[in-house]
């Protein structure tokens, strides 16, 4: 817990820089027919560029291209899609530091991927409290209470427009320690109750975050009407190009976090989505990093690099102990 806490100090010790350095996606509106969704998904607690050919992706690029685009636009909403933990067990301050990054950067809505469920439910919800992290998944179930775990869907103001966004998680995903708390129900049904209850309250657009796989949330979107917007997760691999199923926009942004898809939808007078298109915009060393969110992702990487230094350091000493013992 020695690094969380570090951190935590340092973010404490950012925080009015990065209140100054964000831009929130309620500012002026310079396109008012245009809603902007930026999404990422199955970044798999990656916070810096990868080590490839082309270095790409990492938090502080995703925050640089977003206030960009905010800027350009006004009307933008900036979402995960859910399986942002990592894969390795014992990275609990790491699931932590993601989570916390995302609320820095005013991510408006957070879906859940199984993943995210590796360390138990009680943890993943301990973790949304403590860093007001707008999860929503609406078939994720409590069997004791029959209730979700976290809100089905969110209703924001996003510029002029009134915006719902939902979640949906696979039927045969691995719910980890919770196996026996938690169940899944079966997202169609799921979906079209949710769109109606959110379409009662006035709502003008919907994003669908779907942790169902490639298939899945293409199937749904397709029999589901009402959706208008998906970002499709759940092992799916990067297609530059969105698409357009029936009358729902598909955005592709792959793994990592090495991309953040772009999808933008117009509207006419009346607040209704006339047309739409997603590009996957890869995260590269052209795409400029923010400042504080990279020396807070910085403070974090040196802290692990130390924690691990040190513990590497101790287990040498016991083992050359252990060795003197033995002579």
């Amino acid at each position: 817990m020695q690094t969380r806490f570090s951190v935590a100090f340092a973010t404490l010790l950012l925080l009015p820089a990065l209140a100054a350095a964000a831009t929130s996606s309620r500012g002026v509106v310079l396109q008012p027919d245009k809603l902007v969704i930026l999404s990422t998904t199955d970044v798999k607690g990656t916070t810096s560029p990868c080590g490839c050919h082309i270095p790409k992706g990492g938090l502080s690029r995703r925050a640089g291209l977003a206030d960009s685009i905010r800027a350009q636009y006004g009307q933008v909403a900036l979402v995960d899609d859910g399986g942002f933990f990592p894969e390795g067990d014992g990275q609990q301050d790491l699931a932590w530091f993601i989570m916390d990054v995302m609320h820095r950067l005013n991510t408006d809505a957070v879906g859940v991927g199984e993943r995210d469920l590796r360390y138990g439910a009680s943890f993943l919800r301990a973790q949304v409290k403590l860093n007001q992290l707008p999860v929503v998944c609406a078939n994720l179930i409590e069997k004791h209470s029959r209730e979700p775990l976290f809100n089905p869907y969110l209703v924001k103001k996003i510029g002029g427009l009134r915006v719902g966004f939902f979640g949906l998680i696979g039927e045969k995903v691995n719910l980890g320690p919770s196996r026996d708390s938690l169940l899944v129900e079966e997202p169609a049904a799921v979906a079209t109750r949710t769109i109606a209850e959110m379409r009662k309250k006035g709502v003008d657009v919907v994003v669908l975050l779907g942790q169902l796989g490639k298939a899945e949330n293409e199937d749904l979107v397709s029999t589901v009407d009402g959706v208008n917007a998906v970002v499709v997760g759940r092992d799916t691999p990067l297609i530059p190009k969105g698409r357009m199923i029936k009358n729902t926009v598909a955005c592709y942004g792959g793994e990592q976090g090495h991309y953040l898809c772009k999808t933008v939808l117009t509207l006419d007078a009346r607040r209704q989505v006339t047309s739409g298109e997603a590009d996957a915009v890869m995260l590269g060393p052209e795409v400029g990093d923010q400042p504080e969110i990279y020396k807070l992702v910085k403070s974090f990487e040196d802290g692990i690099k130390e924690k691990l230094r040190k513990a590497e350091a101790e287990r040498a000493a016991r083992a050359a102990k252990q060795g003197g013992g033995d002579q």
